[in-house]
């Protein structure tokens, strides 16, 4: 029987741990000779996701943003080691560390995070070699989804690196990076924005936007198509006038 990730009632670290043990890995990657400038980018990668989750949550009414922002924070917490040195999924990697350090509550996040389809396809994921995607797999068949691991999933999409993107976009870059040109689960993408649309009766897009004081552009004839453009505050504007 599949056992369903509680994180409500589950032993999480307040938010100003999290963010400790979330600056902490950071650091540390760099301290061990990792490129400064990946790690800053992931960084803000990190708490965007978080901030994402956050206000989703809030809108919601019912979700936690407390939980949420947390969950956020230590989706990544697997990047502590350069996987492509470790040759260790950073899900897995992850997964392990928030139990060594006392949080196995929430370590489920770490792998639930990075696969929006439980049914998970090798060719999707070429950087898992054999064994770490059997056990990706074993995991996935054990667990229920619940609405925090849906809000990461579908906070992280719209954030790459220091990158605040379309869904669309996210999935493209994806393709590109890993070489990979198709997705099997990009329709799941698209319908996990739609649930959180439906259920919560929301527009998630333009609760990113407003989170990044972005403006949301719907494509014309492809409503899957939703990019996010950064508009100049007013702020700024003024500043350089008074300068002038």
């Amino acid at each position: 029987m599949s056992a369903i990730n509680n994180y409500e009632k589950a032993y999480l670290p307040s938010r100003m741990t999290a963010v400790r043990i979330a600056n902490g890995y950071l650091q540390e990657r760099i301290y061990n000779g990792s490129n400064q400038r990946i790690i800053f980018e992931h960084g803000i990668h990190v708490f965007n996701v978080a901030k994402i989750a956050e206000n989703i949550a809030r809108k919601t009414g019912s979700l936690n943003p407390d939980t949420a922002y947390i969950l956020g924070l230590l989706h990544d917490i697997g990047r502590i080691k350069d996987e492509t040195v470790t040759h260790v999924p950073h899900s897995l990697e992850g997964y392990n560390y928030l139990r060594k350090i006392g949080f196995p509550d929430v370590a489920p996040i770490c792998i639930t995070h990075n696969f929006i389809d439980p049914d998970i396809k090798a060719e999707d994921y070429p950087t898992y070699d054999t064994k770490s995607f059997e056990t990706a797999r074993n995991f996935l068949q054990k667990v229920r989804y619940n609405d925090y691991d849906r809000l990461v999933q579908l906070a992280d999409l719209f954030s790459r690196g220091k990158e605040i993107l379309s869904i669309r976009q996210r999935l493209d870059k994806n393709k590109q990076f890993y070489h990979i040109k198709n997705l099997s689960y990009e329709d799941k993408a698209f319908g996990l924005r739609d649930y959180f649309n439906q259920k919560y009766n929301l527009d998630v897009e333009q609760i990113v936007a407003d989170t990044f004081n972005m403006q949301k552009q719907t494509h014309k004839t492809d409503d899957r198509a939703v990019f996010l453009i950064i508009r100049q505050p007013t702020l700024v504007k003024e500043q350089r006038r008074s300068i002038v």
